[in-house]
């Protein structure tokens, strides 16, 4: 082949092999991950329309006793349903170590065997009371969760306070939620509840400000709710926080998302 034929074969075969290298109409467009729909959400509870002082009981304090350790005696909790039916109680699994005054600290595997009794009631009306149990969900012994769920005994009693059910994802910066506990200085407070709005994201915990401020002390393990009356997350606080004199003006949660699938994959 002489040179020129040479030339004029290969420019041929190169103008071949671009053609088949670009795509044609039928083509797809280059494959991305669909972005997964976010879960659906539950209906907003009934009650989340009303006013705040209208609210049923939602939050609980805690009187807890242990094998080998010293009791817990405050802070605060809460009641949980899930989608199968059952009613649970969660709080901040900090609690069960020296922040809620338990030395030696009771670890997750070795809460079943050390738990002697858990019970939680309204602050100002310790009669009416849920007993909880043993450990009611997996993943808890995460060091990176603060989280603390329990199966609850039945007493065939009325329930101390009204369960809710967890959100599916996490809530947004910008958020409205709102903060259900009561101050140690009141000591006639049954149930106060703070509106705040979700100013920052950290992993899974977000901070939100706090309105009125006040005095966050005994909060740990109370419920932080969202507009539709979910628990967006429960009350824990890993940061800093702003502060007028001794009261908060911000606090912070950890989301009910992390521990969703943990709750509703039953023991």
């Amino acid at each position: 082949m002489n040179p020129r034929s040479f030339s004029i074969a290969l420019s041929l075969l190169m103008a071949a092999a671009c053609q088949r290298s670009e795509p044609t109409p039928s083509d797809p467009p280059s494959a991305q991950p669909a972005p997964r729909p976010a879960p659906p959400s539950p209906p907003a509870e009934p009650w989340a329309s009303r006013p705040p002082r209208e609210w049923p009981q939602l939050v609980l304090t805690n009187r807890a006793e242990f094998q080998g350790s010293s009791p817990l005696q405050g802070a605060s909790a809460f009641l949980i349903k899930t989608q199968d039916g059952r009613t649970l109680a969660a709080t901040a699994k900090h609690l069960i170590g020296e922040n809620g005054g338990v030395e030696p600290e009771v670890s997750v595997a070795a809460f079943d065997g050390a738990i002697r009794s858990w019970r939680l009631f309204p602050r100002t009306l310790p009669d009416q009371l849920a007993e909880a149990g043993k450990v009611a969900a997996d993943g808890l012994d995460n060091p990176r969760l603060d989280w603390l769920i329990l199966t609850l005994k039945d007493r065939g009693k009325p329930l101390p306070a009204t369960p809710m059910r967890l959100r599916q994802r996490p809530v947004e910066v910008g958020e409205d939620v709102y903060l259900v506990g009561c101050p140690y200085d009141e000591a006639a407070c049954k149930q106060n509840v703070y509106a705040g709005k979700v100013t920052a994201r950290n992993g899974h915990r977000f901070r939100y400000d706090i309105d009125p401020p006040v005095d966050v002390r005994g909060f740990s393990g109370a419920p932080v709710v969202d507009r539709a009356g979910h628990v967006a997350g429960v009350m824990t606080v890993w940061f800093e926080p702003r502060m007028q004199g001794e009261k908060f003006l911000e606090a912070g949660g950890e989301d009910a998302a992390s521990i969703y699938r943990g709750v509703e994959r039953q023991r």
